[in-house]
């Protein structure tokens, strides 16, 4: 695996965090707490927040853990995230 570029990295952080960009604006409108959020995913609240901000990985477990615990189908909630990384390919 090569090493990416400050520049690769910060496009890869902005595109996690516009694919994932619905799930922390549904989180926000339903008023929960995001350490609540993190506690139910079983994660810290720092790692979650690395998640939001496209420091960490979002895996397939915690989109899988995320789409159960707001109630919406995984395909749904991520589909601006897929989209992104098709066209990244």
């Amino acid at each position: 695996m090569s090493k990416q570029s400050g520049d690769e990295l910060k496009s890869v952080r902005e595109a996690q965090r516009k694919g994932t960009s619905r799930v922390w604006e549904i989180i926000a409108e339903a008023g929960v707490k995001r350490r609540w959020v993190a506690r139910h995913l079983g994660i810290s609240y720092g790692y979650l927040n690395q998640i939001q901000y496209g420091h960490a990985p979002m895996t397939k477990p915690m989109r899988v853990k995320l789409a159960e615990y707001l109630g919406l189908p995984e395909e749904e909630l991520f589909s601006d995230l897929d989209s992104t990384n098709s066209k990244e390919k």
